[in-house]
């Protein structure tokens, strides 16, 4: 199959055979997509009670689908739960929390166009994370824990 035939083909990313990446932190992920040619990217991600991301601007829309557990964003008086959709759009600034409070870990699937900017205490970018940069520290995760790269990744 080509290059471009494979594009055009629907396929399946198989949970069970993509590893979790321990990222650190309290916060693992599982990318599921990291589009080439669009800068799309999907990925399952997982919360530890009490995890907080740093502050971040999207630069594209974002969807996120919440499988378990409970999250918010500080800037919002709204918690998302099991079956809560979230849309993002492109622009938004937040910060997302994960509550102490909560039993276990919080699963989030997020499809994220065009990757994000991070920010520091005082209000810097000290990182743009785009659909390579989300892949590249999907695979140092892997790497520090001795799991090779899955092909299951679409791209």
């Amino acid at each position: 199959m080509s290059a471009a035939t494979r594009r055009l083909a629907t396929r399946l990313a198989d949970d069970a055979s993509l590893p979790w990446g321990e990222v650190g932190g309290g916060f693992a992920l599982k990318l599921f997509r990291r589009g080439q040619d669009d800068g799309v990217y999907s990925m399952l991600n997982r919360f530890e009670p009490g995890f907080r991301a740093p502050t971040h601007r999207h630069l594209g829309d974002v969807h996120a689908y919440t499988l378990e557990g409970r999250w918010r964003y500080e800037e919002y008086d709204w918690v998302a739960g099991p079956g809560d959709y979230v849309f993002e759009p492109a622009g938004s600034t937040h910060t997302l929390v994960v509550p102490a409070e909560n039993a276990g870990p919080t699963l989030v699937f997020f499809t994220v166009a065009q990757g994000l900017e991070l920010y520091d205490a005082e209000g810097r970018v000290f990182m743009v994370q785009d659909g390579a940069g989300m892949e590249q520290l999907y695979r140092d995760a892997l790497a520090r824990q001795g799991v090779p790269f899955p092909a299951g990744v679409l791209a």
